[in-house]
């Protein structure tokens, strides 16, 4: 008997295949839109998501459908980095437009990084941070360059209530003659900001809920008083920079956590009763003279003995490597009560005194650990 194509159903071949046909045409239309869930999401899902990118590229998502091209314009944060702009013909007049779209009320990030531009205007300037501003930003991050930061800075930015977070870079010209009043300011970082001292004092007593506080590089005030900041609990200082000038003798009596990266510059620890933990390092190339040894021994010694009850300590390589001068020539280091000890170094016979003395010295410690220094970062060698 001829088999004439049909199953026993009754269906030829040609309609099982058209069905198959069916079937697959469905499942990539399924699969297409699985791929574009994340359309499905919520608007403010996606604008929280846009908000970690750049804003030039969450400009871009406009054009995927009619259901993007409102989206970005309400997102939580605002980030304009100038080198990324740099094929962009006019960056100021791009930043302006995007302001004049943009139609969120509240803002929870502005970030502006104009440290490489020469000729961006103050005005605009001015403009970009009172918009940040007026949509009261909670975390402003302004890096600017040294020939941009004069007149750029708003009186309405020095009285915010919104502001929490702050980082400012090479902002030269800030509280010349305004008062300031942050409230509600929990963290604020300083980068390569030079700032008198009066202007620092307005600084600190204009953020009475103060926090955290973070200075890199900056000409520091002789007396670094953070005793009227009672909420003040980390402070990091970086000078790592042998034109940075100032002798510094830091008064912080409520402060819990200390970062100290010094340069071969004056540092003095006059008040840190309240300290748990600390880390210290000390930033330069040799020591050639016997004069600048024995300048580095005596501020070390006079560090230490200001964290003798500190329960959590660390020393970088170069700050180990005083410890091991000062035990070769015989002088003694104070007893300490850190439980917790880190060390950040390659062992050699620079540092290797130093170690030995602190161990001797440490009848209750609890636990080592040492890290091995590296141009690829910090490489946990034993944790005992």
């Amino acid at each position: 008997m001829a088999y004439d194509g049909r199953h026993g159903d009754g269906v030829t071949a040609t309609d099982c295949d058209a069905h198959q046909h069916r079937r697959n045409l469905k499942r990539a239309r399924d699969s297409s839109e699985n791929l574009d869930s994340i359309s499905s999401l919520p608007d403010v899902l996606i604008q929280q998501i846009l908000s970690f990118l750049p804003t030039k590229i969450a400009m871009r998502t406009s054009v995927l459908s009619r259901r993007w091209r409102h989206v970005w314009p309400n997102t939580p944060s605002l980030s304009f980095d100038f080198i990324g702009l740099r094929n962009i013909r006019n960056p100021a007049d791009f930043i302006n437009e995007t302001l004049s779209r943009y139609t969120a009320r509240k803002m929870m990030r502005f970030h502006l990084d104009s440290y490489h531009v020469r000729d961006c205007p103050p005005h605009d300037m001015n403009q970009w941070i009172e918009f940040a501003m007026s949509r009261n930003a909670e975390n402003l991050s302004l890096y600017l360059s040294y020939t941009n930061s004069h007149g750029c800075i708003p009186h309405s930015f020095y009285a915010n209530s919104s502001l929490k977070q702050l980082k400012l870079r090479s902002c030269n010209y800030l509280v010349t003659r305004c008062s300031v009043s942050w409230t509600s300011l929990k963290k604020l970082s300083l980068h390569y900001c030079n700032i008198s001292e009066e202007s620092f004092a307005k600084i600190l007593c204009g953020c009475p809920i103060l926090k955290i506080l973070k200075l890199y590089c900056p000409t520091q005030p002789r007396v670094l008083d953070l005793s009227k900041s009672p909420r003040l609990r980390v402070l990091k200082i970086e000078r790592k920079y042998v034109w940075v000038t100032g002798a510094t003798h830091i008064v912080a009596p409520h402060i819990r956590y200390l970062r100290l990266a010094n340069s071969r510059l004056p540092c003095t620890l006059v008040d840190v009763s309240s300290l748990t933990e600390a880390k210290l390092d000390i930033f330069f190339s040799r020591v050639k003279q016997e004069l600048k040894a024995d300048f580095l021994q005596v501020m070390v010694l006079e560090i230490l003995e200001k964290l003798k009850n500190v329960q959590k300590l660390t020393f970088g390589e170069n700050f180990l490597k005083i410890l091991s001068l000062v035990e070769l020539r015989g002088v003694s280091l104070p007893i300490f009560k850190v439980q917790v000890l880190t060390l950040r170094t390659t062992i050699s016979q620079y540092v290797i005194h130093g170690i030995v003395r602190v161990l001797q010295n440490s009848p209750q410690l609890k636990k080592l650990t040492l890290l091995n220094s590296s141009k690829r970062g910090l490489i946990p060698v034993c944790s005992p």
